[in-house]
C-alpha cells in the first residue's frame, strides 16, 4: 500500500518539476509509473513462483515475506525517481543549450582570400 502512495508522490514531484521548466510531464510519469508497477509486478510473480503454495495456505508468511520485501521495493522505487529527475534535468539542459544555438545570431563568413587573376597566362 505504501508503494502506492509513493508511487503518486513521486508522480506529483515529476509533474511540478516538470511543469517549472515548462516541458510536458507526461513522458516523465508514465515512465516511472511503468518501471515501479512493472517491477512490483514481477517481484510479486517471482515470489509467487517460489513461495506459491505456502504464501496460499498461510496468510502469515505472506505477510513476513511482504515485510521482507517491501524496505527493498522503496529503495528501487526511490532510485528510480532520482534517476529520472537527473534524465529529466539533463534534457531541460539539452533545451536551453539548443535555444541558445538557435537564437545566437551567425557568424559572419570568413572573408576569401582573393584569387590571383592568371589571364595574362592564355
Amino acid at each position: 500500500m505504501f508503494d502506492l502512495i509513493l508511487l503518486v508522490i513521486f508522480s506529483y514531484s515529476l509533474y511540478r518539476l516538470a511543469e517549472s521548466h515548462r516541458i510536458r510531464p507526461w513522458r516523465w510519469i508514465f515512465s516511472f509509473s511503468a518501471l515501479v508497477l512493472s517491477t512490483l509486478g514481477t517481484v510479486a510473480w517471482i515470489i509467487f513462483k517460489i513461495y506459491g503454495p505456502t504464501l496460499t495456505k498461510d496468510m502469515d508468511a505472506a505477510n513476513r515475506t511482504a515485510l521482507l520485501m517491501e524496505p527493498f521495493l522503496l529503495l528501487f522505487q526511490l532510485v528510480v525517481f532520482l534517476f529520472l529527475r537527473t534524465r529529466m534535468l539533463k534534457y531541460v539542459h539539452a533545451l536551453d543549450e539548443l535555444d541558445k544555438l538557435e537564437n545566437t545570431p551567425p557568424t559572419p563568413p570568413t572573408p576569401k582570400k582573393e584569387d590571383k587573376d592568371l589571364s595574362y597566362f592564355r
